[in-house]
């Protein structure tokens, strides 16, 4: 008896083993496997976005040559039509990326004016087209293209870098955070945001502030 006692401890023990085994691989396997399809779900969220500076640009120059004096027609109406759609549309999902980092991070209160900065730096395109009027970034130094450029790069790195946090905003946190990003008083302020990255870029080491709403 006591051999048949041992063997069945031995066994249940074994058991133990392998199953205690089993759920950490599994634990392990699940984590890893989250970790990768956020890291894919980062870099397609950072690849529409570098699509859209792209289509901004094919919708700058092209909006620049049909207001060019020389031109053809002189921007027929059809053709601002066009290029004010494709703006339209370029906007709207810009406002898409936003509701996304929203919702999946716990975001700053220097990254949410960097958000509605470039925001409103889309817009811009838009309102001149709106108006039949270029828009006259003729300078790479410019301040509102030197602006536009800050607040894109900064944008590519938040959707490229993962989230510290475990935690999701909730969905009143990320109602309040989204209502932030689309303030107007983004319009009057979004060229200071970018200067403001040019700072932090100069070595400061200081912490990125919390919303008021969201500081413990």
């Amino acid at each position: 008896m006591s051999i048949i006692a041992s063997a069945g401890v031995s066994l249940v023990t074994v058991a133990a083993t392998l199953s205690g085994g089993w759920l950490v691989t599994t634990r392990v396997t699940d984590y890893w496997d989250r970790v990768k399809k956020d890291r894919e779900m980062y870099l397609a969220a950072a690849q529409d976005f570098q699509r859209l500076y792209g289509e901004f640009f094919a919708i700058w120059k092209t909006w620049s040559t049909l207001n060019r004096p020389d031109a053809a027609g002189f921007a027929p109406e059809e053709a601002r039509w066009s290029c004010l759609e494709r703006a339209a549309a370029v906007e709207g999902e810009v406002e898409a990326l936003m509701a996304k980092l929203a919702a999946e991070h716990l975001l700053s209160e220097d990254q949410i004016n960097m958000l509605g900065g470039v925001r409103q730096a889309f817009k811009v395109l838009r309102r001149a087209i709106g108006q039949g009027q270029p828009l006259n970034w003729w300078s790479s130094e410019a301040e509102p293209y030197a602006a536009f450029k800050s607040l894109s790069a900064a944008m590519s790195v938040l959707l490229t870098t993962p989230r510290r946090s475990k935690r999701r905003p909730s969905a009143t946190e990320a109602a309040e955070v989204f209502r932030q990003i689309t303030h107007n008083r983004h319009e009057d302020i979004w060229m200071t945001s970018a200067r403001r990255l040019g700072h932090q870029s100069h070595g400061s080491t200081a912490p990125a502030r919390r919303p008021p709403h969201l500081r413990a």
